[in-house]
């Protein structure tokens, strides 16, 4: 907008404008006009091709921008976002961010990296080293060229795709690629002549520092015989030896290191790695991280927990730097630039930092293995905005403007569910795309831009308006058996002790600290409190406790605990259904699970009701021992009828089930071989899947019977998985009843069957001896013709041959063929029919069988998934997601609360699951169905004193 003459105010778009008056009206105004920011770009590569998309708040593909439909290998923005290339095998083309006009178009087909200067003056290309027989030293594979004329400054040698690309400073004046152990130099875009030299013994790392004059130059050598690794700071063209390094950092423990400046070139981070970890803490190595300064001070970074370092990040105001550390959950930290520690944001499922470009925004995330949750925090206040989360990201980055964050899933990492998401960082999802079947997701790069061009703003804690919503994490407690849900929480309960950020830990806003004998009377009092409910549950709490003002009124009793309980836990999910309808309302779309839980809202509603009722008056007239005739008694109806009249096994439903039986789905047919649970219908294995079973594939496919790569159906359950389906009310054991005295069936029928696989078998029989017959004459006619013999010596062997085949010929009877029946009609779905079915698990069930089936269901409610850990020396592996997608964390051992288990054991498998990568846990259960709680205790192999 501009100012009119009389001060009225005119649009101009794309601009804003700073107005100066003047005390007298006849002097002309004075105008300062300042450019809007503009609207980043997103360049995504993917198996389609190549194009720019406009960010928020259009989220568009750019019309004028490029599109090229061929597969690209490599794509880049320039320094400052004004130019774009990409290689494509075929040409390497530059073109212009803001029209799309092209500007230099080569003709590379091999290239397979590209890097621009940093003011846009050279273009440098990289292709992949080979040589032939007729050119043993091979062509030059770096070459750099002058986009202004087209041509080709240096060719140059570069085998190694590590540090391919030189080294640049901001103002272009000097130039650094390693040759050879030693730092060449060059100026002003000079390659011709090497300037200067840095030479120090395998100079295996370096990194020239950001900004204009006077440059400074990282280097990193590795230790050798004895002498330890070391860091040093020189100042460009100060090499004269060692006293002229503006810091030196030694260290022993280093195979290799990662160098970090900051953005004003004050000081630089160094992240030491070895590969392995000589005292044994770690199957990962160790990792250290140093501190070096410009000014010769150097530190090494104290981490307040043992661990490997995942990621570390200096704050654009170069005032900071955080780190990302310790075994999971892992903790976050900030320190200034005395390595203090600032502020500690506790533990937590991440492994990855970033700040926004104006710094005043952090971010920790966990991808890769990880769930995928982020956490984003305000810089100055140290308060958390919001807590969105991105499950299967592989990349994160932050928009220019500091307001917006895309994440992406890409291939090869991930070859499924590819596609990427432009968030706001309240947490809201701005707009999503996923790449059609068929195709990959390669690449997402937003288009840099010059400082100071996207200004800070406040920071907003209300979620930015969206029609996809938002994807905040609900803070969720962690799965309680019952018996554990009326006592305090205690650390054996929990698999990991998670520690809050620092500023919501007791006693950070002023609370008194308590003493550790006034913690000890707390827990004790606790306890017994606990104790007295457990033991006198009928006894209310008002009592001990002070009355409430906002306290729900008590729920009435029906009399039966049973009968009780069944209401409650429905009424528990009716609410969990209007919440979820509340979550609809705002527009936010529902996975399929929740919207299986709406559909069964009437159901849950007339089981409701039929509970309510199911309390009537009776008049009984029955002449037994306790009850005298027409006495009026209220009695539960259920209880009455199990009681007195003769209601078939399984009509009750079952307490622990998670959701009450769908009498409208299918049940999951479980079939026995032997003592082997197996699922064959297509159908059940889905449904298997859906609820987090996993199995095991045992058939053979048809097209492929004699392999033992890939296998079909059925798929053969762990024990306590069947159980477990069984336990739900989504399973039943097909088949006749287990019990009865003539489990085979009827005689007649089975003599039939048996009748019928007896011909079957003379059948193949003579078929294989005519097969076997017709191979012998085709060889030996063969033969004749190789050792030219007579017809009738050849006819006499043949019928010779043909007679003893017939004597000696044996079928066996494993390898005939016999026709499995897979089509079967399936159980019913009615009730009536579903009463018949076995509803007690046929296999025996002795204490250790329970109890491990107690811990598989335990870890089963809190969202893990389980398969087979005999492989481990375990009972089963814990995945913390689909095994498909993820590697598991623990390998649980069921062990009994009072069983003894020797030293060398526990040492054994405690070395067993470093060695592997995961923790071992301890599990034990209750040794009662009443007490279901179960323990974990896990081991982690740290050495040997």
């Amino acid at each position: 907008m501009q100012s009119g003459p009389n001060g009225m105010f005119i649009e101009r778009p794309a601009f804003f404008f700073v107005q100066t008056f003047r005390t007298s009206c006849h002097k002309p105004f004075s105008f300062r006009y300042i450019m809007a920011p503009p609207t980043p770009l997103l360049a995504v590569r993917g198996s389609d091709g190549t194009f720019l998309l406009r960010g928020p708040p259009t989220c568009e593909e750019n019309a004028n921008g490029p599109r090229d439909p061929r597969q690209s290998r490599f794509a880049v923005f320039s320094k400052d976002g004004t130019l774009f290339a990409w290689c494509n095998g075929d040409k390497v083309t530059v073109v212009k961010t803001a029209d799309g006009s092209q500007v230099r178009l080569f003709d590379l087909p091999k290239t397979a990296m590209l890097e621009f200067s940093p003011l846009n003056t050279v273009l440098a290309t990289w292709q992949v080293y080979s040589k032939t027989q007729d050119n043993p030293q091979g062509d030059p594979n770096l070459q750099l060229w002058d986009l202004k004329t087209g041509s080709c400054l240096k060719a140059l040698y570069q085998k190694k795709v590590q540090g391919w690309c030189p080294n640049w400073s901001d103002d272009e004046k000097i130039a650094v690629r390693s040759v050879n152990n030693e730092l060449h130099f060059f100026e002003n875009n000079d390659f011709n002549t090497i300037a200067n030299k840095l030479h120090l013994q395998k100079v295996s790392e370096f990194v020239l520092s950001p900004g204009c004059q006077p440059s400074k130059v990282a280097v990193y050598v590795p230790g050798s015989k004895g002498a330890p690794s070391f860091v040093r700071l020189y100042q460009y063209p100060d090499f004269a030896g060692p006293t002229s390094a503006l810091a030196n950092k030694s260290f022993f423990k280093a195979d290799r290191v990662n160098l970090l400046w900051n953005k004003k070139a004050s000081a630089v981070l160094v992240t030491a790695s070895t590969e392995v970890d000589k005292t044994g803490a770690s199957y990962y190595g160790e990792q250290t991280l140093h501190y070096l300064a410009t000014n010769g001070e150097t530190a090494l970074v104290q981490l307040q927990k043992n661990g490997p370092i995942y990621d570390v990040a200096w704050s654009p105001r170069s005032n900071e730097f955080c780190v990302v550390y310790g075994f999971m959950p892992a903790k976050a930290t900030v320190y200034n630039l005395k390595c203090e520690p600032v502020f500690d944001f506790g533990t937590g499922p991440r492994n990855a930092v970033y700040y926004s470009p104006q710094g005043h925004i952090l971010v920790l995330a966990g991808f890769g293995n990880l769930r995928g949750q982020m956490e984003v925090w305000d810089v100055k206040k140290w308060k958390q905005v919001s807590k969105p989360q991105a499950p299967d990201s592989t990349h994160f980055a932050w928009c220019p403007d500091g307001e917006h964050v895309v994440t992406s899933t890409c291939a090869p990492r991930l070859r499924v569910s590819n596609g990427y998401k432009i968030w706001h960082y309240t947490g809201t999802v701005l707009y999503k795309q996923d790449t059609p079947a068929g195709t990959e997701l390669w690449e997402t790069v937003w288009q840099p831009f010059p400082d100071g061009m996207f200004p800070e703003r406040p920071v907003k804690y209300q979620a930015a308006p969206s029609e996809l919503g938002s994807t905040e994490v609900k803070p969720a407690e962690a799965y309680r058996p019952p018996a554990l849900r009326n006592k305090p929480a205690t650390a054996s309960s929990k698999l990991h002790e998670e520690e809050p950020p620092q500023n919501m830990r007791p006693g950070a806003t002023g609370d008194k600290q308590l003493s550790k004998t006034a913690l000890k009377n707390q827990k004790k009092r606790e306890a017994k409190k606990a104790a007295k409910q457990e033991t006198n549950p009928d006894v209310p709490e008002l009592l001990s406790n002070p009355p409430q003002t906002n306290s729900t009124p008590p729920e009435s009793s029906s009399g039966d605990p049973e009968t009780d309980k069944k209401i409650k836990n429905v009424k528990k999910k009716l609410k969990a259904i209007d919440e979820l309808k509340a979550l609809q309302a705002t527009g936010k779309p529902l996975q399929r699970n929740q919207l299986e839980k709406l559909e069964k809202e009437a159901q849950l509603l007339k089981e409701l009701e039929d509970l309510q009722l199911g309390f009537i008056t009776f008049v009984l007239n029955v002449s037994t021992p306790n009850f005298t005739n027409a006495t009026l008694i209220t009695v539960p109806l259920y209880h009455w009828l199990s009681r007195y009249c003769s209601l078939p096994p399984g009509s009750a439903d079952d307490d622990e089930a998670e959701e009450p039986v769908d009498m409208d789905r299918p049940l999951m047919e479980i079939h026995f071989c032997g003592s082997t649970p197996l699922l064959w219908r297509t159908d059940d294995l889905k449904a298997a899947r859906d609820v987090g079973l996993v199995g095991t594939l045992v058939g053979s496919l048809a097209r492929q019977p004699r392999q033992n790569t890939r296998m079909g159906r059925p798929l053969e359950l762990l024990p306590e998985e069947g159980h477990l389906l069984v336990d739900m009310g989504t399973a039943a054991v097909s088949g006749l009843d287990t019990k009865s005295e003539h489990p085979v069936g009827h005689p007649e029928n089975l003599e039939q069957y048996n009748t019928g696989l007896e011909n079957c078998f003379m059948e193949q029989s003579a078929l294989a001896l005519e097969d076997r017959k017709r191979t012998l004459i085709r060889v030996l006619t063969k033969k004749q013709k190789d050792h030219s013999r007579s017809q009738e010596d050849t006819e006499c062997d043949v019928r010779d041959r043909l007679e003893a085949l017939e004597r000696s010929f044996s079928f066996p009877r494993t390898a005939m063929s016999v026709q499995l029946c897979t089509a079967q009609a399936g159980l019913a779905h009615c009730s009536q029919e579903r009463q018949f079915l076995a509803a007690d698990w046929p296999m025996p069930q002795d204490a250790r069988l329970k109890s491990r089936f107690r811990v598989f269901r335990d870890l089963r409610r809190q969202g893990f998934y389980l398969t087979s850990a005999g492989k481990f020396g375990g009972d089963y592996l814990v995945y913390p997601g689909d095994p498909l997608r993820f590697h598991a964390h623990f390998i649980a051992v069921c062990v009994s609360m009072d069983e003894l288990m020797p030293l060398c054991d526990i040492l054994a498998i405690a070395r067993l699951g470093s060695n592997v990568k995961k923790t071992v846990l301890l599990c034990s259960s209750g040794e009662s169905d009443d007490n279901e709680e179960v323990v974990y205790t896990s081991l982690q192999w740290s050495g040997m004193a």
